[in-house]
């Protein structure tokens, strides 16, 4: 079975990539990181008329109505630009959890409408101190408030741009049951504080809500089911944005040892630079590969997605962190000055490679998936910050 994407994908990709190299280059990045910049608003707008922002979700929700296939395209070209904008946080995680539920729930399908134009920008507020990445535990707590509504108590860490974001879903407890709640970025009584991470071209921040109000969407399994989809998803099309990474770090590395001369000669003549390469491009395509096989299990509902996706996850989070490392030592020493790319990618690989889940988690969640071990538990939250 071919798993590669078709000919009309691969054209998506031309004209996402074109989007990008003219309206989101590297170097706009950088300037905008450095100087510790909000979200860039003119482009979250350029790219709500090129319909980035619904892509995947179901046209009678709003969205465009394509596949996991067509965002994982989109999230694979960010990746190779380190695009700093809150794309995951808002289309991966938000919409994909907001359309798990739209069917069942009218509030979360009036939601979703709104992330799907970008008129909302939204994200999820699921880690808890000491928790895995998805916490229904007692970290937030929620209480009745009336008419669908509940106050929020409690802390969540690592929020993916929630200083910035309009709407933030929310994991909670509530009757002993775990909740999702979606809350306003205006609301009372919700501190958020941004925290500064290892990769600079993305945002963080710690929320605490205080009797914060918000809007009880689904509680009891369906937030549960809800929860395992978006994992699924989430752990793919970050592998996909982590192989973009991969990909620009190898080009850029090849680049470079055909133009840096020593002794006379191009350093990529030489046999350790050309085995380096190529120990790059035989990890890059592995990753490649369980990519393009996570992405399509999910699309398709495959009873191995849950596996595929932490396949996927474990091999681009390895590969991205060899890649970024490798292309910097063969930049040699200018690859380590802070004017360089290279220490730019290096950190978006370290952080990538955390963020849902290390390595080792992944690889066991495969496991217990296929058979070998209990069900699969939550990621445990790793020290430090992505």
């Amino acid at each position: 079975m071919d798993f590669a994407y078709s000919t009309d994908q691969e054209a998506w990709r031309d004209v996402v990539a074109a989007f990008l190299d003219d309206r989101a280059p590297l170097a706009k990045t950088r300037v905008r990181a450095e100087r510790g910049d909000g979200p860039d608003t003119d482009l979250w707008r350029r790219m709500a008329d090129l319909g980035l922002h619904g892509l995947h979700v179901p046209e009678h929700h709003g969205g465009q109505g394509f596949g996991v296939e067509e965002l994982a395209i989109v999230q694979e070209e960010m990746g190779a630009r380190l695009v700093g904008t809150p794309y995951v946080a808002s289309t991966v995680l938000a919409a994909t959890l907001l359309a798990a539920l739209a069917d069942a729930e009218p509030a979360a399908a009036d939601l979703l409408a709104r992330v799907a134009t970008g008129d909302l920008t939204g994200t999820v507020a699921l880690w808890g101190p000491g928790t895995g990445w998805v916490d229904d535990g007692p970290g937030v707590r929620a209480a009745p408030a009336g008419a669908g509504t509940v106050t929020l108590t409690g802390t969540r860490t690592l929020v993916p741009y929630g200083a910035d974001a309009d709407l933030l879903l929310v994991t909670a407890r509530h009757d002993d049951r775990p909740a999702l709640v979606a809350v306003t970025g205006a609301a009372a009584g919700l501190d958020r504080r941004t925290v500064k991470g290892l990769d600079l071209t993305t945002r963080y921040a710690t929320v605490t809500f205080t009797d914060t109000h918000g809007v009880l969407l689904a509680e009891g399994e369906a937030v549960r089911a809800a929860l395992d989809t978006l994992a699924d998803h989430a752990y793919a099309l970050l592998a996909a944005e982590m192989v973009g990474g991969a990909r620009a770090c190898l080009e850029n590395a090849v680049e470079y040892a055909g133009q840096r001369h020593q002794f006379g000669r191009p350093i990529g003549s030489f046999q350790a630079v050309k085995h380096l390469c190529a120990d790059m491009l035989a990890e890059l395509e592995l990753a490649r590969s369980a990519v393009l096989f996570a992405v399509w299990a999910v699309r398709t509902g495959d009873p191995r997605a849950a596996s595929a996706a932490s396949t996927a996850k474990a091999l681009a989070g390895d590969a991205y962190l060899f890649i970024a490392d490798a292309a910097l030592h063969i930049h040699g020493g200018m690859g380590f000055t802070w004017e360089h790319d290279s220490h730019l990618y290096l950190r978006r690989a370290r952080a990538a490679s955390l963020l849902f889940g290390d390595a080792g988690h992944h690889r066991e969640r495969f496991l217990r998936h296929a058979g070998f071990g209990p069900d699969p538990v939550p990621a445990p939250v790793t020290k430090g910050t992505p």
